[in-house]
């Protein structure tokens, strides 16, 4: 594009027809977008169809916030419209630099692909999209967006679109062929400002978040509140001009009573409220209760059809395990003369260097080895800390062993004596063996 070609040419007029191409969902936040024109839907603007391959229109724009630029806009329009789709050179995010001439790039996008009649949007910066735009910007910061040709626009477009209500100075800038240089484009003629814009994802400042129980915490964000099951007020409210909703539920009474109250009413009335919008159209109050379990547990809040199929004995609707006592099961209990008793595990723990052997367990002695099944234990003589190798650490594991209360299998480790208990009398054939590997 000569400069002789630029002054006073625009080309024909198009309609501005508001439309445009996503290729990513809007990223967190909120995102503005900066531009330097004036175009709306159903205005008209200015095809500049003067440009040739390698020259290049840009604009100067300023962020809002410290935020990221996240989408390229551009809009692309021929007179008739319908034209097929170009791949045109390439987009670049660039520093302010001295007007007209751009600063060093920040983000190159190579080979857009422009859709006549369209404001054709950019969020990646690769074909397959997997690259996203993401220019970190702060408040205030100048920057340059510029769009370069690849293909001579013909007569009537398509080609970019500039309003024309008046080109602002220091905010359009084209880079002619001849003489490879940067221009002011309102020195050259052009009359109005480009349609090349920015998105910007600029962070939503904190807000008021009201909860589910109608309490207003200050100073949340979004997510925060999403995650805290609230519902966010908006960016910049506060707690303080904020009145949030008390919300109700079902309220139950024993043994069979419902209303529909707030969680406060429902507690003055010494009710079992059943959780914001829940209704006593839809509530069956105290269909569960306490459930003991066979192995002596207990859980709440179990159907009696769910506790007779675990084994259990349900307590009754509206029992609150707190208000039992379940009976404890029996078991195995492992004395260390190689007796065996059937005990619950409290009674047991009062055997000194006893052992259970868990709930269900008894002591019968199926191998006929006089020992009962459930008492039998295999381990390695000397391997007092359970791991594969016999060696010094398992002097140290021993003599803690001796000190305090020793499993079965501790005790089958390092009972070299053969009377069921660690002693210091264990202590030689326990170095011995230890030696002997």
């Amino acid at each position: 594009m000569t400069i002789q070609r630029l002054t006073g040419r625009r080309g024909g007029v198009a309609a501005f027809l508001g439309c445009c191409l996503t290729l990513a969902t809007a990223a967190a936040g909120v995102e503005q977008t900066v531009q330097n024109d004036s175009l709306m839907g159903g205005d008209t603007g200015a095809i500049q169809a003067g440009f040739v391959d390698g020259e290049s229109a840009a604009v100067w724009l300023t962020s809002p916030c410290d935020g990221h630029i996240v989408a390229i806009q551009v809009f692309w329009r021929s007179l008739n419209g319908g034209s097929p789709q170009t791949v045109e050179d390439s987009i670049t995010i660039a520093q302010a630099g001295a007007f007209p001439v751009p600063g060093a790039p920040l983000e190159v996008l190579l080979g857009p692909v422009m859709t006549d009649g369209a404001l054709n949007e950019y969020r990646f910066l690769d074909k397959n999209l997997t690259q996203p735009i993401m220019v970190p910007v702060t408040a205030g910061q100048v920057f340059v967006v510029s769009f370069k040709f690849f293909n001579d626009p013909p007569p009537q477009g398509p080609s970019v679109v500039t309003d024309t209500d008046g080109c602002q100075a220091g905010k359009n800038g084209i880079f002619a062929i001849p003489p490879g240089q940067w221009f002011s484009s309102c020195a050259l003629g052009v009359s109005g400002d480009f349609v090349i814009r920015a998105v910007i994802d600029c962070p939503e400042p904190p807000g008021a978040c009201c909860l589910v129980d109608g309490t207003c915490v200050p100073d949340q964000t979004e997510d925060d509140c999403d995650d805290a099951g609230g519902v966010f007020q908006g960016g910049g409210t506060n707690c303080g001009t904020i009145t949030c909703p008390e919300p109700e539920g079902a309220c139950c009474f024993m043994p069979s009573g419902c209303l529909d109250f707030t969680l406060a009413d429902c507690t003055t009335a010494s009710g079992f409220w059943q959780g914001a919008g829940t209704t006593c159209a839809t509530t069956v109050c105290f269909p569960s209760g306490a459930c003991c379990l066979p192995d002596g547990s207990c859980d709440d809040d179990v159907a009696d059809t769910d506790c007779e199929a675990a084994g259990g004995t349900f307590q009754g609707d509206g029992v609150l395990c707190s208000s039992v006592s379940c009976p404890q099961p029996s078991g195995a209990c492992c004395l260390s003369n190689d007796n065996c008793l059937e005990l619950s595990e409290a009674d047991c723990a009062q055997i000194p260097n006893s052992s259970w052997a868990g709930g269900g367990t008894d002591c019968s002695d199926g191998d006929s080895s006089g020992t009962a099944d459930a008492c039998e234990v295999s381990c390695t003589p000397g391997n007092s800390n359970g791991d594969t190798d016999v060696n010094a650490l398992d002097l140290q594991a021993f003599i803690d062993d001796m000190f305090t209360t020793p499993t079965p299998e501790e005790i089958c480790a390092g009972d070299f004596s053969g009377d069921g208990m660690l002693t210091t009398a264990d202590i030689p054939d326990m170095v011995g063996t230890i030696l002997s590997q």
